[in-house]
């Protein structure tokens, strides 16, 4: 029976397909530099700090962090164990790539790779996979023809009751001319991310995102704006669990060489500008598909000086800068200490995170994360109210900031 492709399907694909594309080289330009700023080379402005390691499955080829699927760790990679293609690739001079799972042990470890599905792999090129929350729908993309540069973008549905068979395998997009690539799937289920170098865009490889449906089909493709995306290329983007923070690679933002990792806050469905993380886990090669296995762990790929191969996956640890902002209220005509003032702290877009109400010592404590930007309200009844902007620059961990904040008594000719 003739598949009968639904009409949002039909939108995305028409909208990533034409005829008279002007054909753009698919291979992101890792090789290009954009100096940061002397003052920032060694500051880690995300306000996290990483520990990494190289991962023991590291082998003489590529290997990829995608995803999670059932508690086991989703790599793309060439020659493992069970693979079905034979061939090389003439682009990366490695064997095709395929879609491998791997355990995780409690310490983060991974290991026993195996194929990851029968159905999905082929003899040619696989992509990065996103799955749904529910881990009912996977999206992936793959290389249609041997040694193409361009993939296209795939849907399957988990069969009910299965360990594994992935049916209704529908095809989204359909173009020759460019590439779809690096498909994420927020963590409400409600957005897949994705990369291409599809002509429109600012430049190179940015950075799209669209609605699913209720479905599993896409809406239309909007393209992220350039607080984000830049002339050069944007890749690999993935978010924290909370769904507040994006993560992706780029060399377009300044950072230490090739393709550095990224962050960038997100507030009410817009982006602030990106973070570099810092040179505790970029290098001066290039870093790319990084993702979040929990709250603290997750792995990414480097190409750096070091390793088996030609990129190699590595382990990291992050944990936040945390720093303690005290202060102490007081009258502004007499310096006197002035109990019962309430103290909010809110972030950036003005969202209350904390409210405090001063003792007989007129002293406030509040946690802060470091690079941080935060708005502190101070209110008493009878004085004049008083707010302040906080930024903790250290990247050290544990300072602890004071303020000495006044309040003015309002005069009885008001």
């Amino acid at each position: 029976m003739k598949a009968i492709i639904p009409t949002l399907a039909i939108a995305f694909s028409t909208l990533f397909s034409t005829e008279n594309a002007m054909v753009l080289p698919s291979e992101p330009d890792f090789n290009r530099t954009i100096e940061i700023p002397d003052e920032n080379t060694s500051l880690n402005r995300s306000g996290i700090e990483f520990d990494i390691k190289p991962s023991d499955v590291n082998t003489k080829y590529s290997e990829f962090s995608s995803g999670l699927f059932r508690g086991k760790l989703i790599v793309v990679s060439s020659k493992k164990i069970g693979g079905l293609g034979n061939g090389l690739d003439s682009n990366t001079k490695e064997p095709f790539t395929e879609l491998f799972c791997m355990d995780i042990d409690e310490n983060g470890e991974i290991s026993n790779p195996l194929l990851f599905s029968r159905i999905l792999n082929t003899k040619h090129n696989e992509g990065q996979v996103a799955f749904s929350p529910d881990e009912k729908t996977i999206y992936y993309t793959r290389a249609l023809r041997e040694n193409s540069k361009n993939y296209q973008l795939f849907k399957a549905t988990l069969e009910k009751n299965s360990h594994g068979n992935w049916i209704n395998i529908q095809q989204l997009t359909r173009n020759n001319s460019y590439s779809i690539e690096f498909p994420y799937v927020s963590p409400d289920g409600k957005t897949l991310l994705f990369a291409s170098n599809k002509p429109g865009g600012y430049g190179g490889y940015d950075l799209y995102k669209a609605e699913i449906q209720p479905d599993g089909t896409l809406g239309i493709p909007e393209l992220i704006d350039a607080s984000i995306n830049t002339p050069e290329d944007e890749t690999y983007p993935s978010m924290s669990s909370d769904g507040r923070t994006l993560y992706f690679s780029s060399n377009g933002h300044p950072g230490f060489g090739g393709m550095d990792l990224f962050m960038s806050a997100i507030l009410n469905d817009s982006f602030d500008l990106p973070q570099n993380l810092g040179d505790q886990i970029n290098s001066s090669y290039d870093e790319v598909a990084m993702r979040f296995v929990d709250e603290e762990l997750g792995f990414f790929s480097s190409n750096r000086t070091g390793g088996k191969g030609s990129f190699d996956m590595y382990q990291f640890r992050s944990e936040l800068i945390e720093h303690t902002l005290q202060g102490i209220i007081v009258d502004s005509g007499t310096n006197q200490p002035l109990p019962n003032a309430r103290v909010v702290l809110l972030d950036k877009a003005g969202k209350e995170l904390s409210v405090q109400t001063t003792g007989v010592d007129a002293h406030f404590s509040f946690a802060v994360k470091a690079f941080e930007e935060y708005k502190v309200k101070i209110l008493k009844s009878g004085f004049d109210e008083n707010e302040f902007a906080f930024q903790a620059t250290d990247v050290s961990d544990n300072r602890i900031y004071k303020k000495v904040l006044k309040l003015s008594a309002i005069s009885n000719s008001k």
